[in-house]
């Protein structure tokens, strides 16, 4: 059954991160590089049109300056038209058949209006064979003499287009236009043929734009191949940074899984300084104080059910004696009942301190209660009045050490003189008679500084990294036998009380001790203006 909590995934790709990510790459490099080709097309499209366009002019410029050449002759030739078009004053030519397809369809009266010129056409079609293109070779007006495809006496006055006019003032000149007879698109170019300022007539070139476009797409088709086989090699490395990337989310998963299952010990290996390792270390810390906070809570566990036992069999035991009827002397079942009582009231002391423990970490007590600006000299001497008359019962002398001038705390007062009566008790429990216990208070790089020092049998340094844990005693036997505690009912519990609630009020609380010299508590609480 699939978790409610877990998000449907609408499309088959959304299931995996990796795919999204090589989808995600490919994408952005697709969109690359079709912009990338677009740019390319209008530049190389540009480009090609321009060296065409050079191209022909310059070739149109090459056949005008062989024909302008006086010792080629030709310009007999050109003469030579002049003067029939003078002479004949040559009319008009008939319109021409629309629905002609080449110079075969014209009339024949349009073919015979001008003489044959057989070195021109020659010259015509020597250098339409050599550059690839078509010539025509026109008179000053704009009439073929010749043409490389077509019959000249077929070819329309030329006398209107872009180019030739161009060439008729000496300049250069290109025009694309579309061939009415094939529908293309041709580039056309003119140069003139001059001798000196005499204008003897003018070169026109022609070049289908498909020969221009041609290498367009020979151009951008290799632009292409290209373009894919950097996309191929894009989706390899996509795919190689697909896997990389999510290796240790699946080593996190898989981890992950595993503590769900009981494997506190497992762990995720750490390969890199980037967010991701960022993560594995952030998750192996949570793995640890996961395992530490699991421990804990078995040995909790483990020592509350110690705790409970020794007093629950006491009673056991007792009550079934009574029960039986084996104890005939009255003063023994006296005794029996009392006991009995006693282990009664050590489990009422034991769930209330684990109660209070509870409601301590959960932050219920913290909510209840409101924090406010108190003197510490008026919490602590509330303290040492409370606990005077225990501490003269106990053989022992009390030390107490105010001065004038302390600054306020923030605290819950209640708080914090449950934490310096269950010191101060642990301290006369541990402190044979004739000893002295010592209370002082000063004010530290903003900080209130309050010691709590005995001169009892001391901590043994292996005991002093634990003794704020559950359920830890020093001396067990000792702890036992105690009933007076305010707060531990000789669990273990006082001090992981007392930690709690300095904690919660800001505070830190550390301990000293030299074995047979003594134990020293010191807390420090921020002062008001902290």
């Amino acid at each position: 059954m699939a978790d409610p909590q877990t998000p449907s995934a609408r499309w088959p790709w959304q299931r995996s991160l990796q795919t999204r990510i090589l989808l995600s790459f490919g994408a952005v490099f697709l969109i690359a590089l079709l912009l990338l080709l677009i740019l390319l097309g209008r530049v190389v499209y540009q480009a090609e049109i321009t060296a065409a366009v050079d191209t022909l002019e310059v070739d149109a410029f090459l056949v005008a300056n062989a024909l302008d050449d006086p010792l080629s002759g030709f310009n007999a030739e050109f003469d030579q038209f002049a003067h029939w078009e003078e002479e004949h004053e040559r009319p008009a030519l008939p319109e021409r058949d629309e629905h002609a397809t080449s110079a075969l369809d014209q009339p024949a009266a349009a073919l015979a209006v001008l003489p044959a010129s057989n070195r021109l056409q020659q010259v015509a079609d020597r250098y339409a064979s050599n550059t690839g293109t078509r010539i025509t070779i026109l008179t000053p007006q704009g009439v073929a003499i010749a043409d490389s495809v077509a019959p000249a006496a077929s070819i329309d006055n030329q006398i209107d287009q872009t180019e030739v006019q161009a060439a008729m003032r000496g300049l250069g000149a290109h025009e694309i236009r579309v061939d009415p007879a094939s529908g293309q698109a041709v580039l056309h170019a003119a140069a003139p043929v001059s001798q000196g300022t005499r204008l003897l007539g003018v070169v026109q070139l022609a070049q289908p734009l498909d020969v221009t476009l041609e290498r367009v797409r020979k151009t951008l088709a290799s632009f292409a191949l290209a373009g894919l086989a950097a996309l191929l090699v894009a989706g390899i490395l996509a795919v190689w940074l697909g896997r990389r990337l999510i290796r240790p989310i699946r080593n996190l998963e898989s981890a992950s899984l595993a503590i769900a299952d009981g494997d506190l010990q497992r762990r995720v290996p750490v390969e890199s300084a980037d967010e991701i390792g960022e993560l594995g270390r952030a998750f192996n810390s949570m793995a640890q104080q996961v395992q530490i906070t699991v421990e804990k809570q078995r040995q909790f566990v483990a020592n509350a059910s110690h705790e409970l036992r020794t007093p629950v069999t006491n009673i056991k035991l007792r009550s079934e004696a009574l029960l039986g009827g084996g104890v005939a002397d009255s003063e023994r079942a006296r005794r029996y009942l009392s006991e009995i009582d006693s282990e009664a009231d050590r489990l009422g002391r034991l769930a209330n301190t684990l109660l209070d423990l509870s409601r301590l970490e959960s932050g219920a007590v913290v909510h209840d209660e409101q924090a406010e600006l108190v003197d510490p000299a008026l919490i602590i001497s509330a303290v040492t009045d409370d606990l005077r008359l225990r501490v003269e019962s106990a053989g022992l002398a009390l030390s107490v050490d105010i001065p004038a001038g302390l600054p306020a705390i923030l605290v819950r007062p209640e708080q914090i003189e449950a934490a310096l009566i269950n010191l101060l008790d642990n301290s006369i429990k541990f402190t044979p008679p004739g000893g002295t216990l010592s209370l002082g208070v000063q004010a530290v790089d903003g900080v209130c500084r309050i010691t709590i020092s005995d001169t009892g049998p001391g901590i043994p340094a292996d005991d002093l990294p634990y003794v704020f844990d559950r359920f830890y005693r020093v001396d067990k036997a000792h702890s036992r036998q105690s009933g007076r505690s305010s707060l531990g009912s000789g669990a273990g519990l006082g001090l992981a009380i007392v930690q709690t609630l300095i904690e919660e009020n800001n505070g830190q609380i550390r301990v000293t001790s030299v074995v047979g010299e003594g134990t020293t508590f010191t807390i420090d609480l921020p002062t008001a203006g902290a």
